[in-house]
């Protein structure tokens, strides 16, 4: 639905084997921590293995992408940013990176026979790396 709006521009950042981006929710009402589903980060069209993803709500709780779907007592809510975190060792030594991320949304409240209907939103950016503190 706001597909463009995924990726927060310039908040990548990296630390020690590990990259994060901060990501803003694809959907226009909040959503519980359970509908989080298929993500996956690429770097430089490299992908942040998917087992090493951490996904760390505005309150500060993090929780792996394996943790999420029990989640049904947390909401990722429309103005909350989230960050996306996962092992990315190197990152090549260029001055700009490419960004995509994609996120899949299970949209509970909607009924269909096959159970919540699934969207995956992805977005691209273009950034500079900004050395996490």
């Amino acid at each position: 639905m706001l597909p463009e709006k995924i990726i927060e521009q310039d908040t990548l950042r990296a630390s020690d084997g590990r990259v994060s981006i901060s990501v803003r929710m694809p959907w226009y009402r909040a959503l519980p921590l359970s509908s989080i589903s298929n993500v996956q980060l690429h770097i430089d069209g490299i992908e942040v293995p998917t087992e090493t993803l951490v996904w760390q709500t505005a309150e500060g709780d993090r929780y792996r992408l394996d943790e999420l779907p029990p989640r049904h007592d947390r909401s990722w809510f429309v103005l909350d940013s989230a960050v996306l975190e996962g092992d990315l060792p190197e990152l090549p030594q260029i001055d700009e990176h490419e960004v995509r991320v994609a996120i899949g949304l299970y949209i509970p409240y909607v009924p269909s026979a096959q159970g919540p209907p699934l969207l995956i939103e992805k977005d691209r950016k273009t950034m500079t790396l900004e050395q996490a503190e």
